[in-house]
């Protein structure tokens, strides 16, 4: 009996960017002009979002010395983030041992980290917490600023 031959597999078509080598000179020097402008778009967003974090930290000052240290992901037991009485922030951060610990960071590496929504929110919520208020849910932020995607959505 005749040993039947491999079916030989067909090569998928793959898109997406072109290979560097196929690129035009003249496309390759837009591109990275292109990435060259993102990443400087993307370090002076970082820098203003520090700086508004920073100028919200000192105009509420007083009432987070109170309050502090501020609990704000993880838990009491195995905090994540915290805003501590100095108006810094320290994070967790594990080593390639397995273990872990709370290293201080900037208001720079924070919203890069973080992001400042999702960094306002958790300082809103845990505030709301030590003045014995209902944390708000996220659907009635997003009512409040005009901009629910389902008009039909009651919050």
């Amino acid at each position: 009996m005749a040993a039947k031959k491999p079916v030989a597999k067909k090569s998928a078509v793959k898109r997406g960017a072109p290979k560097r080598s196929t690129l035009s000179p003249e496309f390759a020097r837009r591109a990275a002009d292109a990435a060259e402008a993102a990443g400087a778009e993307r370090l002076t967003a970082v820098e203003r979002a520090a700086d508004q974090l920073r100028r919200y930290l000192n105009s509420h000052r007083p009432i987070l010395l109170v309050v502090a240290p501020l609990i704000l992901a993880g838990s009491a037991k195995a905090p994540q983030l915290i805003l501590d009485g100095d108006l810094s922030f320290r994070v967790i951060s594990s080593s390639g041992r397995g273990r872990s610990s709370l290293d201080r960071v900037s208001a720079a590496e924070i919203v890069e980290l973080w992001g400042s929504a999702d960094l306002y929110d958790r300082i809103e919520a845990a505030l709301r917490s030590a003045a014995g208020l209902k944390s708000r849910p996220t659907g009635a932020i997003i009512a409040g600023l005009g901009v629910a995607g389902d008009h039909g959505a009651k919050v």
